[in-house]
């Protein structure tokens, strides 16, 4: 009898032991994630990421802590080399520019890296450490195109005005190319009668859209990679005046504001950047790198383990009130 229940107790204890190692194994995995989030700089939009990658990465059991680079490369690289000292073991990295993506990678030694807000080239991403995460920036540019010569399918000549983020920027890049091409591909005559950088600013591109408002020439939409300048366009021909009922104002981001402005007739079309299943992405693959394994089980990551995709959502009057 005491030899059954020493087997008894045993196997209990055992059971016990393995059950226990497995949980310990799944919050030691989170747990170990020591987040530090390397960001372009301060203000609402940066620290609105911060906030919710906070509340993301503590649900996964992680830590995390972040510090604005101001626009400073300098500084950014400081940081990274003090949050590493620190013993953050994972980072995210909006990259102040793509040029110093070498220089970041340094600063964190072998430590991964997963880059939001601004791509480092190709070349500087690698399977399961060096990561991008975002939308595909020229399905955004797409998108505009093919909702313009849907509008435009009477027009063999399209007038367009052309409002880029800044010149360096990864959704730039790809948000202008995506409408170009397509724009191109289509067999129309295509007119920039005006293109310019207003930096993801309003107040930028209501001053450009005013110095093209005093050319004379005439324009069949307005094109611009995020909301707030499609916005800034918006406001300078209301402000001078001039008739929008034949005219597209195309943004990108389905910004609070620019939703608005759609369902009340001032703007056409946006784009959705799935923003909170990016940073639900970005937490799950920073808490899986810190621990050392893949990505590759994250809706959205890519074959070759550099990426994870998420899509962009077309948005016009027909649905604007899902984004609001």
């Amino acid at each position: 009898m005491v030899k059954k229940t020493g087997i008894l107790f045993l196997t209990v204890f055992v059971a016990a032991l393995l059950t226990g190692g497995c949980q310990s194994k799944g919050t030691s995995e989170g747990g170990s994630a020591k987040i530090y989030y390397a960001a372009i700089e301060s203000g609402d939009y940066y620290e609105g990421w911060a906030n919710q990658l906070k509340e993301q990465a503590e649900a996964e059991g992680a830590s995390f802590d972040v510090g604005y680079a101001e626009n400073s490369v300098e500084t950014q690289v400081a940081q990274v080399k003090d949050a590493l000292d620190k013993g953050y073991n994972i980072f995210l990295c909006g990259l102040v520019s793509p040029d110093i993506a070498a220089e970041v990678k340094a600063a964190a030694k072998d430590a991964p890296i997963i880059f939001i807000n601004n791509a480092p080239p190709e070349s500087q991403l690698s399977k399961d450490q060096y990561v991008y995460i975002a939308s595909d920036e020229y399905m955004a540019g797409q998108y505009q195109a093919e909702y313009i010569l849907e509008k435009l399918s009477d027009k063999d000549e399209i007038n367009v005005v052309l409002l880029k983020g800044p010149k360096d920027a990864s959704g730039t890049i790809g948000r202008t190319e995506g409408l170009k091409q397509t724009l191109k591909a289509s067999g129309k005559k295509i007119n920039y009668v005006f293109e310019d950088n207003a930096d993801w600013n309003e107040d930028t591109a209501k001053e450009l859209t005013e110095l093209f408002l005093m050319t004379g020439r005439q324009a069949d939409c307005v094109a611009a990679n995020n909301d707030d300048m499609a916005l800034g366009a918006v406001q300078a021909f209301e402000e001078a005046k001039k008739d929008t009922s034949s005219i597209l104002f195309l943004g990108v981001d389905a910004s609070a504001g620019g939703c608005e402005a759609i369902a009340a007739g001032r703007m056409d079309f946006t784009v959705y950047q799935p923003m909170s299943a990016q940073m639900m992405a970005t937490a799950k693959a920073a808490v899986n790198l810190a621990a050392g394994n893949s990505i590759e089980d994250i809706e959205g990551a890519t074959e070759d383990g550099k990426y994870i995709l998420l899509p962009f959502e077309k948005v016009d009057s027909s649905n604007v009130g899902q984004y609001q």
